[in-house]
């Protein structure tokens, strides 16, 4: 688990030694356990890694790591952990190996199996490899783009690849600025680019989630799909008990090879269903097999961030969780220690990016593990995106039982949704569902169809978006997929998922913390998308496969509890308190009244009429952050 960089020139132009480093020192926090570059003989290819050690911790691991006689170099960010299993096979082949990195079974399996060994591997990874053989940089990304992979491609001179955005400030001869159009889609769709291979600065594109690309020295570029869970889902058992049963074995051998570290191991818990899941299996598993390969001495902790006071705080359900595994807890409070608005705005430049909420809560959680000697998380994402977590994506699928006149369904999808929302809303839906029945569903579903589009409900925050400024990728899904089907699908690939990760990535990495996540287990995701939708979403739950295969596992009052609490700071209660004065002076500063990308002046009355009246709500903070968000982040960027 690295952070990466590189450049391969297409003119005469040489790369230097001062260039790479240039790209790699500012993201040491990826990587402080070490640093390596490597020039081409020819000068027009340099590469440069940051290491953090977490399979083979000596010399032997270090990067860039060279093959087959120098034939084949790499620089690799993230893990294979299936890469003892490969290692024997390759061994069986006739291949030796002088570490015991997953590293060097990626560049022998590469000789072996060329870039078809990506099918092989189950793990996360972004890399960069040169064949001398082929002349060619072979770019790849990891299938749900766990880790990240930025390119800038300047035609005709040279294509400088890294881990993170901010990096791309310091290539020589390049101008770093908005991309307006991806600046105003993202505004008002903070999910919208992720997953689509696009950033909101000009020519800077990723890779995309299972994609790679291959680059020559005359400049030639060529980017491939190499995987598309559509291809790739399977045929599963009709009955749901069987299918609980293979679902659990599925998540146990997840969490079984990402168990393997030779340093220190903690889990990520909030108290709800996803986190849980993983910290009690963990538990479970370690208790049954003690055999378990390359398991840390120092794998029981549980770290929890709690906000007292504030509508975020699940205390009480971790606690639980702990209790019931007798596992050890470190609480951190997320509302004390240093100046809150220092803490944003520092961690707006060091996210670089545009979001819904602010995302220096994730400095918290795994800057508390870095603190205690922790180097790897546990953690449970992806089963919203996959299992109908949202309100929203139940919501839909409330609405497409309701065309197909399925009254048993229909009823059931209402009792689910009404539960996964706050007590104070449940009330008002529900009498209002019981009032106007199905115009109450479609009008629900408007308003989230709305809020999907835009992130702003005033129109008149923004002028009317030109779509057709935008040159964005097509989302395809399986095309037997029913509306509520295809939904949940896109969320996972393109816009929810991608953005969740990116965000992770970043909080962790910058806190020098490797994530690794069971639930996003290729073999997993392809079962659960091939998986009936009543299998994922019935009997009154969400998640209901997931629910099913945690009997006796987790605590009965985690394992059933409906009521959706997300992981994000508790804006409301900052917007009136800690933060009031930052939104109050920002508003009405020069940059935001005049800007390109917002009608400064309308946002500001409504900011200052609802400052004036004290009545935030959940829906207008996190509507006026994205817009607050991007003036702080080009504000700092410009000074």
């Amino acid at each position: 688990m690295c952070g990466i960089a590189g450049i391969i020139q297409f003119t005469s132009k040489q790369v230097t030694t001062h260039e790479i480093k240039s790209l790699t020192d500012v993201i040491a926090h990826r990587g402080p356990d070490g640093e390596g570059c490597w020039i081409h003989q020819q000068n027009f290819l340099g590469l440069g890694h940051r290491r953090l050690s977490i399979l083979d911790l000596s010399e032997q691991g270090a990067q860039p790591m060279h093959y087959a006689d120098g034939r084949l170099t790499l620089i690799f960010n993230g893990e294979i952990f299936n890469f003892a299993e490969l290692r024997e096979e390759l061994k069986q082949k006739g291949y030796s190996f002088h570490s015991d990195s997953d590293t060097e079974v990626l560049l022998a399996a590469y000789h072996c199996w060329g870039k078809d060994c990506l099918q092989r591997f189950n793990g996360f990874w972004a890399f960069a490899l040169w064949d001398e053989q082929t002349k060619e940089l072979w770019l790849a990304r990891d299938r749900f783009g766990i880790k990240p992979l930025y390119y800038l491609y300047q035609s005709g001179e040279q294509l400088v690849f890294a881990s993170e955005t901010h990096q791309f400030k310091h290539v020589e001869g390049y101008q770093r600025e908005a991309e307006a159009s991806h600046l105003s889609y993202l505004l008002q769709n903070p999910w919208g680019l992720e997953g689509l291979g696009k950033t909101i600065f000009k020519q800077i594109e990723q890779v995309r989630p299972g994609h790679y690309l291959t680059v020559k020295p005359d400049g030639t570029i060529q980017t491939v799909q190499w995987w598309n869970t559509a291809d790739e889902l399977i045929d599963v058992p009709e009955n749901f008990d069987t299918q609980s049963k293979e679902f659990l074995a599925l998540f146990e051998d997840a969490i079984k090879l990402r168990l393997r570290s030779d340093v220190s191991i903690a889990s990520a818990l909030s108290g709800g269903l996803d986190s849980s899941a993983v910290y009690c299996t963990i538990h479970h598993l370690v208790s049954k097999q003690k055999d378990l390969y390359r398991l840390p001495a120092d794998w029981q902790r549980a770290f929890v961030a709690v906000f007292p006071g504030t509508e975020q705080d699940e205390r009480v359900y971790a606690e639980q969780v702990l209790q019931h595994t007798h596992g050890t807890g470190e609480f951190f409070d997320m509302t004390t220690g240093a100046d809150l608005t220092d803490r944003l705005l520092s961690s707006i430049t060091a996210y670089d990016t545009v979001y819904s909420t602010p995302l220096f809560i994730l400095d918290g959680v795994y800057g508390a593990m870095r603190s205690k000697g922790i180097t790897v998380s546990m953690d449970g994402h992806g089963v919203d995106e996959m299992m109908y977590g949202y309100p929203a994506n139940v919501l839909q699928a409330l609405q497409y039982a309701h065309t197909q006149q399925d009254a048993a369904y229909t009823n059931d999808l209402t009792d689910t949704y009404l539960s996964m929302l706050p007590p104070d809303q449940r009330q008002a839906k529900a009498k209002e569902l019981s009032n106007n029945g199905t115009s109450f569903i479609h009008k629900q579903w408007n308003r989230v169809k709305r809020k999907l589009q835009t992130n702003v409900q005033e129109a008149a925050w923004f002028e009317p978006f030109d779509a057709s400024a935008l040159s964005l990728p097509s989302m395809p899904v399986p095309k037997h997929f029913n509306r509520a089907e295809a939904q949940l699908y896109t969320a996972f690939h393109y816009t929810v998922l991608p953005t969740v990760l990116r965000n992770f990535d970043r909080g962790a990495m910058r806190n020098s913390i490797e994530i690794r996540m069971p639930f996003l287990d290729y073999r997993l995701v392809r079962y659960v998308f091939s998986l009936p939708m009543q299998s994922k979403l019935g009997g009154g739950f969400a998640k209901r496969i997931l629910r099913e295969a945690m009997k006796g596992i987790l605590p009965e009052n985690i394992r059933t509890r409906k009521l959706k609490t997300g992981f994000n700071a508790p804006l409301q209660s900052w917007y009136r308190n800690e933060l009031k004065t930052l939104l109050l002076d920002e508003v009405n500063s020069a940059s935001f009244l005049t800007s390109d990308y917002w009608n400064g002046k309308v946002i500001r009355d409504f900011t200052e009429r609802t400052c004036k009246q004290n009545n935030w709500t959940e829906a207008a903070s996190f509507r006026l952050w994205p817009v607050l968000n991007a003036h702080l982040l080009f504000k700092q960027s410009d000074n």
